[in-house]
Order: C-alpha cells, then structure tokens, then sequence
C-alpha cells in the first residue's frame, strides 16, 4: 500500500487528472503579527453612568500579538477623543503601528481617523458589521461587562476608580489563545501580584499607626484587589 501510495504521489498524469476531496486554500488568510504593538485593535464601551470627572465611555485599546489592553476613560464617544488618545497615550508610548482593527462603528470610519492612519501611514482594517467576533478586542469588551458589575456594585458611578485593577488583572491572566499572559508575551516576565506579596495587607492598613493621608486610598486598593481576584 505504501509502494502504491508513494508512486500515485510521484506520478505526473496521476497527479495531473486524479480529482482530489481538498479544499484549496481560502484567500483570507489571517495575519502573523511579527512584532509587539504592530496591530492594534480598538472598541468602545459604554455609555456607562457619568463620574464625577464627566467620564461615560470606555476606550479599549488590545495588541493583537500580546493581547495587552489598556482601558482609557472618556467624556464623550467622538472621533477625535479617540484619535487624540490613540495618539497620546499609545502611538507615543507603544510606537506607532503598522495596522488598526476596528468596527464600522462612525468613530472609526469618521474622516479625523482616517486622516489619523493616512498621515501616520496605518494601514485601517474594517471589521464588518455581520461579523463583530472577528475584532480581537470583542473578547476584552464582554470580559469588562462582568468585571465592572461585580466590582462596582451600587455605586455605578464609581466605576472610573475601578479600571487601574481590572487592567491589571486582564494583563496578568492567562489568555486562551496565547496560553501565556500578556504580561510575559509584552516584558517577557511575569509581573509581580498581590499574591505574590507575603505583608497582610489589611491588618497593616487597618492600623491606626498607618500613614493617614495615604491610608484611604490603599485601603480602596486592597478592596478592589481583593476583589479582582475573585
């Protein structure tokens, strides 16, 4: 059967007329990002309840090869709020990126974002509307939804306090794609936990001894941690 298996193979006129069951390849063919921050994909969430700052909106910003999100509060859902974020808080950071994954949604087809990637040399790659699983952040938006009612509670408008945490843990947990946290595939090392940290943190910040004008805060903190782990 080998014999007969390798010289089908061999054969020309067996190879040129005997019809196959396979497939040929599709012409969509996914992407291998070859560098960190060399695809960048965007999504929106919210509106959310109004902060005291005036914040309503989520912009949430994920590297396509590492999967590291950042989460920046916004006023208002504008084209422009969300070019100058990209701009100063990613592209100024990160360095900027070869191409960028969005919605149809009319912020990011919005002629400022467009001027944003032409200027910049961005390659912008429009997801469709039938097909909103295809954006690499849709998996971060409905991880955030959770995460925020369970931390947040009653106070719906606290929720802006909350994002440094769930940041946090979005980037130090394993990623099933990846099977690595975005923490290790970014810095190429694990960054260090609260569990990780052997101080009793709510005895120490329970003391009265404690630094009061920073106690207030650390003691938000170890809740939200807390919390988060959960």
């Amino acid at each position: 059967m080998k014999f007969t298996a390798d010289y089908v193979k061999s054969c020309s006129e067996c190879i040129r007329y005997k019809a196959t069951n396979q497939k040929p390849a599709g012409l969509l063919q996914t992407p291998v990002p070859a560098q960190r921050f060399e695809s960048i994909a965007i999504d929106l969430f919210g509106p959310l309840p109004e902060t005291t700052e005036g914040m309503k909106w989520i912009f949430i910003v994920e590297d396509y090869t590492t999967k590291w999100v950042e989460l920046f509060p916004l006023k208002q859902a504008t084209a422009k709020e969300c070019a100058m974020t990209l701009l100063n808080e990613v592209f100024l950071r990160y360095g900027v990126p070869r191409r960028l994954i969005s919605d149809n949604g009319t912020q990011f087809v919005s002629a400022v974002m467009q001027q944003l990637c032409f200027v910049l040399d961005i390659n912008q790659s429009l997801i469709p509307v039938y097909h909103p699983q295809a954006n690499p952040v849709e998996r971060k938006n409905r991880d955030l939804k959770p995460r925020l009612a369970m931390m947040v509670g009653n106070n719906h408008t606290l929720w802006i306090e909350k994002l440094p945490a769930i940041r946090f843990a979005l980037n130090t947990s394993k990623c099933e794609s990846t099977d690595h946290t975005a923490a290790y595939l970014t810095f190429a090392r694990e960054l260090r936990t609260l569990d990780q940290v052997n101080t009793d943190l709510w005895s120490v910040i329970h003391n009265d001894n404690f630094v009061p004008e920073f106690t207030p805060y650390l003691k938000r903190f170890e809740g939200y941690m807390s919390q988060i782990k959960h």
